[in-house]
């Protein structure tokens, strides 16, 4: 039984990663609204749990769903769940939302043509084999379809540093030591400093990725920390691209090309949703992942064209062959 909101907090605090400061309002607030009283005995306890996560998590619609063929635009992070894999997507969104907006910008009189810059591959220049693979693949299709579109930059985070940003020396010192444990205190710490560096959201995700892939065995014990890396790594990238679609115009239209730096980091945080929806066994959510992020950057510097067939295939990721 608990009598007190300080019971309930600690037990929000370890369900969710929250701090107690963060958990303050969405408790009290929860309960002036008369959605519980105390006290709150053990068969009510989880409910009253699970209806504030929700409420924690649940997705903010960023950006507007049209009628549009979903093959054919930019789909929305709110239009494959209702719900984020971490209360702190939800949280950082918030405060991300109430400091301002730095929107995503034109790139002046830069254009991308699928007649001249996709995949309609010369003979002469390029493998039969990729050749013929490019005129079947429906995501080109789609690409082609739509014609030229405007290219867009996304904003850098921090403003007129030109070099040595926080992640660099994250990096350069985990490179050096060898020390994974810093590396992910310094990761959460250059997310908490900065709520808009996507890289530093996309590098969270892949190091709880790693985590996730060095786990070996099938016990119940070693699926059990498998699983809760994966769904850490969800969290991050979901955080990382929800930021990102922060930036974008409503109903979104234009080309994020890899070849622009300030893009990369969303691009990888597309990646890493992708590679972590389809290794939780979410094969429809990961292949709107993988064609979206193929509308925004046709030239698929990432190789994420491969990795459709297996999605689509419902192939688990452990059984496919990829490079």
């Amino acid at each position: 039984m608990i009598t007190v909101d300080d019971q309930l907090i600690a037990i929000l605090a370890e369900r969710t990663g929250l701090t107690r400061d963060a958990l303050f309002m969405p408790v009290t607030g929860t309960r002036i609204q008369g959605a519980f009283s105390y006290p709150l005995h053990d068969d009510e306890i989880e409910d009253v749990v699970r209806r504030i996560v929700e409420d924690l998590t649940r997705v903010i619609p960023l950006g507007s769903a049209t009628e549009a063929d979903p093959a054919s635009r930019y789909v929305s992070l709110h239009e494959m769940t209702p719900y984020y894999a971490s209360a702190q997507t939800r949280l950082v969104i918030l405060r991300i939302s109430s400091a301002g907006e730095m929107p995503a910008r034109r790139s002046p009189g830069d254009v991308y043509d699928p007649l001249t810059d996709g995949w309609d591959l010369d003979p002469e220049d390029y493998d039969d084999e990729l050749v013929r693979a490019a005129q079947q693949w429906t995501w080109w299709k789609h690409v082609k379809a739509a014609g030229a579109r405007e290219i867009w930059q996304m904003p850098e985070p921090y403003v007129g540093a030109d070099s040595d940003v926080p992640l660099d020396r994250a990096l350069d010192e985990r490179d050096r030591t060898g020390d994974e444990a810093a590396y992910r205190t310094a990761l959460q710490q250059i997310c908490n400093a900065n709520y808009r560096d996507i890289d530093a959201w996309a590098h969270s995700g892949h190091e709880a990725l790693a985590r996730a892939n060095a786990v070996t065995g099938t016990s119940p014990t070693a699926k059990r920390r498998r699983s809760a890396a994966l769904k850490e790594a969800l969290g991050y990238y979901q955080t990382g691209v929800a930021v990102g679609e922060l930036s974008l115009p409503t109903c979104f239209t234009g080309v994020l090309p890899w070849s622009l730096i300030q893009n990369r980091p969303f691009l990888r945080a597309r990646h890493g949703l992708a590679l972590a929806l389809w290794r939780l066994g979410d094969f429809d959510n990961a292949s709107t992942v993988l064609r979206t992020s193929l509308w925004i950057n046709p030239a698929d510097n990432q190789g994420l064209r491969d990795l459709l067939s297996p999605v689509e295939a419902h192939t688990p990721y452990e059984k496919a062959s990829i490079d």
